[in-house]
């Protein structure tokens, strides 16, 4: 399994806007996705403004067809364009609970 985190810092004035596009666009565009798993978006506490999205798929090749997707271009830019910054980290899943 291969998880993606996303950090996001939001633009101000826009929180409920990336809530709602995470929501209503990017989840129906990657839970259709050969693979896919599990998604969630964390906001911080410490830093309400900074934002993390998690996504896991089975494999990392699976993940790529994702990121190939025409979903994925439609997606995406929506919630870039409502941030600051992003920047983001891949993992190997080594062990995990169910």
């Amino acid at each position: 399994m291969t998880v993606l985190q996303i950090y996001l810092s939001c633009l101000d004035g826009k929180k409920a806007e990336l809530e709602a596009r995470f929501r209503d666009t990017f989840l129906p565009a990657i839970s259709v996705q050969e693979g896919f798993l599990h998604a969630s978006m964390l906001r911080s506490v410490d830093a309400p403004l900074s934002y993390q999205i998690e996504f896991a798929f089975e494999s990392e090749e699976l993940r790529q067809g994702w990121v190939h997707s025409e979903e994925h271009q439609r997606a995406l830019p929506i919630i870039k364009s409502l941030c600051e910054e992003t920047s983001f980290a891949r993992f190997d899943v080594v062990d995990k609970t169910d």
